[in-house]
């Protein structure tokens, strides 16, 4: 075989793993997981960010948060 014919063989096949990430979870999974860890993460940040921030900071962050969740949560796939 010359050079060129064996640049130009086609390459075998990559076998892909279906269960990666977040494929192996349906719809519905993966939006009750978001809620779950999103609602995990508020539990946790809120009352650190209060503690860190004041009051003020607090709202802020939770107001952003909320405000990325309701956009998520709406937004056409």
């Amino acid at each position: 075989m010359s050079g060129r014919a064996a640049a130009k063989a086609p390459k075998p096949a990559r076998s892909r793993k279906v269960s990666r990430g977040w494929v192996r979870f349906g719809p519905g999974a993966r939006r009750w997981l978001f809620i779950g860890g999103f609602t995990l993460a508020l539990l946790v940040g809120l009352p650190l960010a209060h503690a860190l921030l004041g009051d003020a900071g607090a709202i802020l962050l939770g107001t952003f948060a909320f405000g990325f969740v309701v956009g998520r949560m709406t937004m056409r796939r």
